[in-house]
Order: C-alpha cells, then sequence, then structure tokens
C-alpha cells in the first residue's frame, strides 16, 4: 500500500544539520539604512575572550592569530588593508567559534581600516543573525549591495530577509537582480517563487517553482509552496502530488565569504559543518573526509565525537561502504551514555534498527528502535519504525501504543497514522480500521494511502458491517481518475472493488494485467498473492482479505542488498 522509502532515504532523516545558530528579534517595518564604517582613526578595543570551552586545536588558532595581528599592528609600515585583513581573520575565527560579542569590534575594525571592502559587512550580516539583530543585518547586507550591486548571495540573503518580514514587494526586486546572473541557482528561482506565492500571483508561482525542480530535482522542499501555488490554482490533484514528495532539505547559497567562515576552524565542530554542507550537496566522498577529521579531533565520549562518528556512518553507507557504516553506527552506541536523552544516540540506534528491519532482522531491530525512542521519547520516525517492526512481528497490540506516541509529538504524521490503521486491520478490528481510516481520508484528502486503505476496507473486510461495495467501488474510480500513476496496489484494490459489486469478468481481466505486470518484474511473492485472488474471481467469489498475511504492509520486506544482512551479523556486538 506505501511506497517504500530506501535506507539511503530513511537513514538520512537521523542525519542533523549543523551550524551557527539564528535568532530571531521583533521585525521593523523601516528599511535598513546602510552600515557607516567608522574612521581609521576610531579603531574599537578587542581582546580575546575566555577560550575555555573550544577545543584545544582552536585555541591555538586563536592564539597565533593574536599574535599576527599584534606583528601587524606594530609595524610602521603596515598598510590599513594589511591591518583590516588582520583583524578580519581574528573576527572570523572568533565568529565561527560562536564568540559573537567578542568578535564584532574586530569585524567593526576591518571594516573601519577597508571601508570599500564588502565581505566584512557580509560577514558582519550572519553575525547579526546570529546574535538575533535582523535590522542591523539588513543594513550590513545594504552596505555590501552599495559596494558591490551584483553580489547574488547578498541579494539572496536580503530577498529571503525581507520575505521573512512578508516584504514581498521589496524581496522580489533582489531576486530579479540575482537571476540576471548565470549560473540559475535553486536559490534565486525559490525566492521568486515565493515573492510570486506572496503577490497571489500563483501561475507564475508554479511556473518558477517547476523550473527551480528542473535546475535540482532533490530540492524537495521547493515542493511545498509549489502545492500551495497549485492549491491557489485549484490544482487540487497536482498539489496533493507535490505534497507527498515533499522533504525538509536545505535550499543552500552558495557563498564564498559563509564557506570562508564555515572552513575557518580546525575544529570536530567545522569539520562536522562542511560534512554535512558536503553530504547537501551529494559529495559523499568529501563528506566522509571532513567527518574522518573531525572524529580525529573530537572524544568519542562528548556529544559531538558521537555526532560525528554517526554523520561518518551516514556518509559511508551513501558512498556504498556499508560494512564502514555499521561499525561507526556500532562505535557510535558504544560511546554512548547508560541512560538519559541523547540525540545522537537515538539516531545510531535507529540507523541500525532500520538496517536490521530492512534485512529480516526483526527482533534486533525492535531492540534498537526501542533504545531509539528511549534515548529521545519525542523521536518520530523512530516511534513509527518501531510500531512498524512490532507490527510485523507479530507484535501488534504493542505496536499500537507506539503509533499513538508518534502522533502526540506529531499529529500530522501519515505512516503514524497509516500503521496504527493497519494494526487495528492485523487485530481484525475492521470497523474501528474503517473509521479510522474514514477520518484520516477526510483530514488529509491528498493521503493517497488513507484513501486507497478505506477502499479496501469498504470492498473486501470480512466483516460485512464494515463492506460497503457501492461506496468501495466510487472511492477507488475517483482515485484512478486523479493519480496519474497507475501502480499494482491501485489495481489490485480496483478487482477487489469489482469483484464485490458482482463485475466479476472485469475483475478477473484487471487481476490479471497486475498479475503480469508483477510477474515481468520478478516480484515472486506478489505473483503467489495475485494469482489467488485471480482464482477467486475466476469462481465468481469476492476476495474476503484486504490485506493477506503476505502482502508486504504487514510481512517484513526481504534485505535491499544481499549482502546487508551477513555485514550486521558479522558486526554484532
Amino acid at each position: 500500500m506505501t511506497r517504500p522509502r530506501s535506507c539511503a532515504a530513511i537513514l538520512v532523516l537521523a542525519v542533523a544539520a549543523a551550524g551557527c545558530g539564528s535568532g530571531t528579534a521583533p521585525a521593523s517595518s523601516a528599511p535598513p539604512a546602510a552600515s557607516s564604517p567608522a574612521p581609521a582613526s576610531g579603531l574599537r578595543p578587542v581582546a580575546l575572550p575566555d577560550l575555555a570551552r573550544v577545543d584545544a586545536s582552536v585555541q591555538q588558532q586563536l592564539h597565533e592569530r593574536e599574535a599576527a595581528l599584534k606583528e601587524v599592528l606594530a609595524r610602521s609600515g603596515a598598510s590599513d588593508e594589511e591591518k583590516a585583513a588582520a583583524f578580519g581573520g581574528m573576527a572570523v575565527l572568533l565568529h565561527a567559534s560562536e564568540y559573537y560579542e567578542a568578535a564584532e569590534p574586530y569585524y567593526l575594525n576591518a571594516q573601519a581600516l577597508a571601508p570599500r571592502e564588502p565581505r566584512w559587512p557580509h560577514l558582519l550580516h550572519f553575525l547579526h543573525k546570529s546574535r538575533g539583530a535582523p535590522d542591523q543585518a539588513m543594513a550590513d547586507l545594504t552596505r555590501v549591495l552599495e559596494l558591490s550591486p551584483d553580489d547574488v548571495p547578498a541579494l539572496v540573503w536580503l530577498g529571503r530577509m525581507y520575505l521573512d518580514r512578508g516584504e514581498a514587494e521589496k524581496a522580489e526586486p533582489l531576486f530579479e537582480r540575482a537571476q540576471r546572473h548565470p549560473p540559475q541557482r535553486v536559490a534565486v528561482l525559490l525566492g521568486l517563487g515565493q515573492s510570486a506565492l506572496a503577490r497571489k500571483d500563483y501561475a507564475r508561482a508554479a511556473s518558477v517553482l517547476e523550473e527551480a525542480l528542473r535546475t535540482d530535482p532533490a530540492a524537495a522542499s521547493v515542493r511545498s509552496p509549489l502545492a500551495m501555488a497549485y492549491r491557489g490554482l485549484g490544482d487540487t490533484t497536482r498539489a496533493a502530488e507535490q505534497l507527498r514528495q515533499w522533504r525538509n532539505t536545505e535550499v543552500v547559497v552558495p557563498d564564498p565569504v559563509r564557506m570562508e567562515l564555515d572552513l575557518s576552524l580546525q575544529s570536530g565542530l567545522s569539520f562536522e559543518l562542511r560534512g554535512v554542507r558536503a553530504l547537501e550537496t551529494r559529495d559523499f566522498a568529501a563528506a566522509t573526509d571532513f567527518f574522518r577529521q573531525g572524529v580525529k579531533l573530537t572524544d568519542g565520549g562528548t556529544p559531538l565525537g558521537r555526532s560525528l562518528r554517526h554523520k561518518l556512518g551516514t556518509a559511508l553507507y551513501l558512498s556504498g561502504d556499508l560494512p564502514g557504516a555499521v561499525a561507526q553506527f556500532r562505535d557510535t552506541v558504544r560511546l554512548a551514555p547508560a541512560g538519559g536523552r541523547d540525540e545522537t544516540a537515538a539516531k545510531a540506534h535507529y540507523s541500525l534498527g532500520v538496517l536490521m528491519a530492512s534485512a529480516g532482522m526483526g527482533a534486533q531491530a525492535i531492540e534498537h528502535l526501542t533504545s531509539a525512542a528511549s534515548y529521545n521519547p519525542n523521536y518520530v520516525e523512530a516511534l513509527v519504525a518501531l510500531g512498524d517492526a512490532l507490527r510485523r512481528q507479530g507484535r501488534v497490540a504493542d505496536s499500537l501504543p507506539r503509533y499513538q506516541e508518534a502522533l502526540r509529538t506529531n499529529p500530522r504524521s501519515n505512516e503514524a497514522r497509516f500503521g496504527y490503521g493497519m494494526g487495528l486491520v492485523r487485530l481484525r478490528r475492521y470497523r474501528e480500521a474503517r473509521s479510522w481510516f474514514e477520518e484520516a481520508a477526510a483530514s488529509r484528502p491528498d493521503a493517497l494511502d488513507m484513501q486507497l486503505a478505506l477502499a479496501r476496507l469498504l470492498v473486501a473486510a470480512p466483516d460485512p458491517a464494515a463492506r460497503d461495495g457501492g461506496r468501495g467501488l466510487a472511492l477507488m474510480q475517483q482515485i484512478m481518475s486523479t493519480v496519474p500513476e497507475r501502480t499494482t496496489a491501485l489495481g489490485e484494490t480496483l478487482a477487489m472493488a469489482l469483484a464485490e459489486t458482482g463485475d466479476y469478468t472485469q475483475a478477473a481481466g484487471v487481476q490479471r494485467g497486475v498479475l503480469a505486470a508483477a510477474s515481468q518484474a520478478g516480484l515472486a511473492g506478489d505473483v503467489r498473492r495475485m494469482t489467488r485472488n485471480l482464482r477467486l474471481y475466476e469462481q465468481r467469489r469476492p476476495c474476503r482479505e484486504p490485506w493477506a498475511d503476505d502482502d508486504p504492509v504487514h510481512a517484513p520486506g526481504p534485505p535491499v542488498d544481499p549482502s546487508l544482512r551477513a555485514v550486521l551479523r558479522g558486526n554484532r556486538s
């Protein structure tokens, strides 16, 4: 019934992006004024803060950079540009180490000494955003654009800030200016689409956002505003299709200045950030290298050390190194605290649980997913995966509370809602299951899984009080008219509906079609199940089993990789 997600897609859910913090402050409706650099003679006093909370490698970097700054300032022939570079270099290291207050006067001195250099206000804008001062950040970006009117990253950053303030009329011209400079950037197209959406120009928004997806099909977060555009156009079918494919991914702004900041530190945190950026661009080899360097610098007993090891495992998995990935996940679990809340331990257990469930190792999967939920009781993906593993291992009654916990955390979780409904089916509580899916289908009309599950219950539930063949057939006809992609699940359900309403000849014809498709695809298990139902229709008998025990929705699936089970067994702790 549901389209299974690949292990790679699921494991990536367990990777949390790391980066500089951001804050918010009350927005002002007045346009930001350009920041005015202080005269070179008015330099601000600067001092290193207490460095006890950063790695020894970072402390060494900062002390070396401070010594270099003092040398430049003591040299009689040093130019203002040299002094600016020395102050700015120190500011970047402090900024990257999250010493924002200490970094600011270094930046301001660099800006005062080199007032025509756009790097310093550009970096200051990131610092002011991190300190929760959006008006100052916008003023910094305005200054950047005074000095460099075609600076695409600055145009995008400022446009996004105007969008955040609800001022699309000021944001749109900035994105239009950015669009004039190739290559085409998804961040620019997204900004244009969001601006058009804010103006209720749905046709323009849909066109631009479709172009963004053509430019980068992996930019799944673009699908949410695109769905809003289609909904505004009245095209609910396309809107639902886009929402089904939505994922919360970051649309990265390619920005050399931001990269300078991100890459400045030789620390575990810096290497983690670099690795996450590489993962976002699907450069798995680079991500693996960055995470390895971070692991070397960071004690595995710390939260950062465990986070680096888990992310290294994810990068290795995505690179195709399954044994290496499992080893890192197990190492993360080994280094985790014995109890309490720990995000990284939860993610490592989740990753191992997903892999073991995919390998058909249900009991071991349940152990790891239970630990994931214990380390993070609000981990929706882990709770749903645990519910699925319990249900597929026959522990159906135990699965229901897990789905309910997931729904308490995220009431919009389709996966949890669907899993709970299928648990009711497995317990043969068909009337409850029908009511459950009726409510789910009504609240989420774009959720095809809910509609299809309801249709199956209406046409094939063993309990006559749960069946309504005419309504089920009408629902299937409605689904078939709106869904562009024909699947075997759709065909099987339509055949069930036709048989329930007495049209056995057409039911058998539809069933033969899906049977042929399954046979051509080499799906031996599906062929056996479909053949049983075909025999029923040929005997002019309806189906009274909405989902057979060997249907993939109930039964554990085969390993996604022939070597997966062997690797997991060879690395058991």
